[in-house]
């Protein structure tokens, strides 16, 4: 009987996890190659696509990709590393969509960190390079469009209000769009099931797409809207920024961001939103995670001590918060 047709990506990579529990996972950085990193499985949990292991050298788990459709290629991520992993390589020649659902590292081109639960675009032929950590599971998923396709596909289902894919995918920051991170998530967790038939992975596909035309639109309006904001107010949301990156450790009141910006506490909060699509606490919230998790790598600190070093007086709470974000507790994320 073939055991890895019986079962879902997900136990397939559980049971690897299970007999490699001897890997290490200290050691120095590494950088890999793609041709030395995967390993074509022969057998396939299922039966479309491609399913590749990873090189035991580098860590476990799998990668599956597949050609759903010819505009469209989808790939399927859960690795864990043996220790801190340079990736480098270009992106394919159609446009990228990935959603992180789980992984600590830092991103380039821009600088970023890896962040779960948080969309990534990516150009056609762009420069990619990443350094992971081996303390928690890379687990993704990414959708590559053609570009002929996708756009012509937008301006057919947008009606009279132009939409333009290619400058959505100049954006480089890491976002969050609750209808599209659902479905990607969706497609992910059915793709491990192995149920996943072709019609409706391909069906889904199309759904997100919807979901992104319909963001656009509803962008585009917004930016005729945020015309409407002066270069005033413009420079006072990004000195505000500039002060909560700079004093993120402190106990920053609206009223004091408000002062700062010289507008009212209302005004200040929906600018910064329609700016920064998060609101100012969440803004806060990500830069004290952001630096507790370098900490976490890189000291020794405690977990009540990190705490106090973000601006947590409470260690409970940073506990919470950042559980929100990894879906780990700190003492996990460090083991």
């Amino acid at each position: 009987r073939d055991t890895d047709r019986s079962r879902g990506l997900g136990d397939v990579y559980k049971r690897q996890l299970t007999n490699l529990t001897e890997v290490s996972l200290e050691g120095p950085m590494i950088e890999v190659k793609r041709e030395d990193f995967f390993v074509e499985s022969i057998k396939n949990p299922i039966e479309y696509g491609t399913y590749y292991k990873i090189n035991q050298k580098y860590g476990i788990g799998f990668q599956w990709t597949n050609e759903v459709h010819h505009d469209f290629v989808i790939t399927v991520t859960d690795i864990r590393f043996n220790q801190e992993t340079v990736v480098g390589e270009h992106i394919g020649p159609g446009y990228v969509l990935a959603l992180y659902i789980s992984g600590a590292g830092d991103e380039f081109y821009p600088y970023q960190n890896v962040s779960p639960n948080t969309l990534r675009c990516y150009e056609p032929s762009e420069k990619y390079k990443a350094i992971y950590h081996p303390q928690i599971p890379l687990r993704c998923i990414t959708v590559q469009f053609d570009q002929e396709f996708i756009d012509q596909y937008l301006q057919e289902i947008s009606g009279d209000l132009e939409v333009n894919f290619s400058d959505f995918f100049k954006e480089k920051g890491k976002f969050y769009l609750p209808n599209v991170n659902r479905a990607m998530q969706s497609l992910y967790e059915y793709l491990l099931s192995m149920k996943a038939s072709r019609i409706t992975v391909e069906a889904k596909i199309y759904e997100i797409i919807s979901i992104l035309a319909s963001y656009l639109k509803e962008n585009r309006l917004n930016e005729e809207n945020a015309r409407s904001i002066n270069e005033t107010d413009l420079q006072a949301l990004d000195e505000l920024t500039h002060y909560m990156d700079e004093h993120y450790s402190f106990n920053i009141t609206l009223q004091t961001l408000s002062t700062i910006a010289c507008m009212s506490e209302s005004k200040m909060k929906k600018l910064f939103k329609s700016v920064y699509n998060m609101s100012i606490t969440e803004y806060i919230q990500r830069k004290r995670i952001s630096v507790a998790e370098h900490m976490l790598i890189q000291t020794d600190l405690t977990i009540a001590e990190i705490s106090r070093i973000v601006g947590y007086s409470n260690p409970s709470r940073l506990i919470e918060i950042f559980k929100r974000y990894y879906g780990f507790t700190p003492s996990k994320y460090r083991e």
